[in-house]
């Protein structure tokens, strides 16, 4: 029996880990190519992308893409596989930034697939160990919010693909993450009005297409754990359907294009704590609620989607200080989130 024990790490603050994400971010452009062409991963018929917490929410984007270049690709939370991985047909990747993310990592113990590969921040870790094939983002230091992890993995991902897609972007990546950190840094103001908007509703929503649900998603969780906020994560085409009837005493925070601008203004009939977060083409009224243009186009939704998370990182930095939350001070004593062997739960 293998007794190894792998401690967690030790958290350093968000802003510490924000302030160093896009230097890290464009060094591991060229640390995942090296370690994507060691492991080789062929197109697969099939791919499942199995995490929870921040590492379910940083896969939606990337799985979306998949789906829309032609792979049959699906997302899962661990208890959404009530059999397990015996018998699963193609390529599992499971994420864990830490690698110690007690439902995932007991996913492989019992019951471990043929084709499967682990994404991780942290090394050495439980399912890093378990799987044998992994893709490591460099073992980075990161808050308990998982700045430079999150973004981190949405770039594994993107980079993966393009691999089973023939593109080599290595330059293309290290651009998008530099011009996504000098866009957030120059609207540095804005964001904070944001900010403080929001913090005087009682609830909000973040409200996002689908090729961009793991902006809304990991934009919830960080409201939630940071600055400890009530807030919903819900997609556009969802949130018509219905939820948006309750607009009036919460806030609305939208990622995305010309239907969300729409979105915007419908909802200005109820209330005017709005913000809208889009690109240069989209066709917007600028006259409701707070507005931030970023430089890139919604139709390529990965960088977009990166460049949103900054927006959202520096917003959760915003709303912590004003409330004068530590963000790494714990709201729970957390009791079976995390593992630190290789034999249990």
């Amino acid at each position: 029996m293998n007794t190894t024990v792998f401690p967690g790490r030790e958290w350093i603050s968000a802003q510490a880990s924000y302030a160093t994400q896009a230097d890290e971010l464009i060094a591991m452009v060229d640390r995942l190519d090296d370690q994507l062409r060691q492991v080789h991963l062929e197109k697969p018929a099939r791919v499942s992308v199995v995490g929870i917490g921040a590492s379910h929410a940083a896969a939606a984007t990337a799985v979306y893409e998949m789906r829309r270049h032609g792979l049959d690709a699906h997302r899962f939370l661990p208890s959404e596989l009530p059999a397990g991985l015996s018998g699963h047909h193609g390529l599992t990747v499971l994420i864990s930034q830490s690698g110690r993310s007690a439902e995932v990592v007991d996913l492989v113990r019992h019951g471990a697939t043929a084709d499967q590969v682990a994404i991780t921040n942290y090394s050495p870790s439980p399912l890093g160990t378990l799987c044998e094939r992994e893709i490591n983002l460099g073992n980075l230091s990161d808050s308990s919010v998982s700045f430079v992890s999150f973004s981190g993995t949405m770039l594994a991902l993107a980079m993966l693909l393009d691999q089973w897609t023939d593109r080599n972007r290595t330059g293309h990546w290290k651009q998008q993450i530099a011009l996504a950190a000098e866009t957030a840094d120059r609207l540095d103001a804005e964001i904070r009005g944001m900010a403080e908007m929001l913090l005087y509703s009682a609830s909000i929503d973040i409200v996002a297409p689908a090729p961009l649900m793991s902006v809304a998603e990991e934009g919830v969780l960080m409201l939630r754990e940071g600055p400890r906020l009530f807030a919903t994560a819900m997609e556009t085409r969802q949130y018509l359907h219905g939820p948006m009837d309750a607009a009036g005493p919460g806030a609305h925070l939208l990622f995305g294009g010309t239907r969300e601008a729409q979105l915007v203004s419908q909802l200005s009939e109820r209330t005017q704590r709005l913000a809208l977060v889009t690109g240069a083409n989209t066709i917007a009224d600028a006259g409701h609620g707070h507005q931030l243009v970023l430089p890139f186009d919604f139709s390529d939704p990965l960088p977009f989607a990166i460049a949103s998370t900054f927006i959202a990182q520096k917003l959760t930095l915003h709303a912590a200080d004003i409330r004068g939350f530590d963000i790494n001070e714990p709201a729970f004593q957390r009791i079976d989130t995390k593992t630190d062997s290789l034999t249990n739960i």
